[in-house]
């Protein structure tokens, strides 16, 4: 599994699309900070503080809390991640090679979980460290440093994590379907899906399932703090379970 990563890594440091994300990931940080223009896709936008930010002169802490709200749109340039990291294999079959060299099923697609939530961690610690240094740049106050980092932090743990999730999901539709298309489809249907159904039907328990947004509700303490254990099980849940359901579908797949 340690060589597979390896050979991952080697092969996105040779690849123009990683640096292509990367560079989109600068420019969009950059913008919501410049310009002061948060947004985002999620099921119960925080309004009252969208108006705060819309009224108040900015800090560097406000900028951070900006580029958490909008973050759940990132999900859509880290597709390119995930097309990278295991999509092409699929695509091309050349995941069979893989195995054949005798690593097994869950030590192949664990490899491919953890190259995918480096790729995430990496794209959220640069996206923050974005906003941090543009907010400077541009002048805005440093306020209260200490929870500007404890935001920073806590943005780039979570957004990690419940990112993942999604792309957990993804991975397993992609060993179902082998439909590299598919996969990219579901990411990007699903934070829209959740967010419509939840308007249509007021199913309050979709907001569980609304892993892009779950982060900043929990630092913005939207969700009440005897609630975040069940965000996490239900997240943490859904990884674990993708993961295995992945593995016995890829066993039972010829090569």
């Amino acid at each position: 599994m340690i060589n597979q990563i390896r050979a991952d890594f080697y092969r996105q440091s040779h690849t123009r699309g990683v640096w292509l994300t990367a560079l989109l990931t600068v420019a969009y940080s950059a913008a919501i900070c410049w310009f002061q223009a948060p947004g985002g896709i999620m099921v119960n936008a925080p309004q009252h503080m969208l108006q705060d930010l819309a009224t108040k002169k900015w800090t560097v802490y406000d900028g951070i809390r900006s580029a958490m709200i909008s973050s759940s749109v990132l999900v859509y340039l880290f597709i390119g991640l995930f097309v990278i990291v295991i999509g092409y294999e699929f695509s091309q079959h050349t995941y069979k090679n893989t195995l054949l060299t005798g690593i097994s099923r869950l030590g192949f697609i664990l490899g491919k979980y953890v190259t995918l939530l480096a790729d995430l961690f990496l794209g959220m610690a640069l996206y923050f460290a974005t906003a941090l240094v543009v907010g400077l740049l541009h002048g805005l106050p440093g306020g209260d440093w200490t929870a500007t980092a404890k935001l920073v932090g806590g943005g780039v743990v979570m957004s990690t994590f419940f990112v993942s999730v999604v792309f957990s999901l993804a991975l397993l539709l992609l060993i179902l379907t082998r439909s590299t298309v598919m996969a990219a489809v579901f990411i990007v249907v699903w934070p829209l899906a959740i967010s419509l159904l939840s308007i249509a039907t007021e199913w309050h328990w979709l907001s569980y399932f609304d892993f892009f947004n779950t982060e900043s509700g929990i630092a913005f303490k939207l969700i009440a703090q005897g609630d975040i254990w069940r965000y996490i099980l239900v997240s943490a849940v859904v990884l674990v379970g993708s993961i295995g359901v992945a593995t016995v579908l890829i066993r039972r797949q010829e090569l």
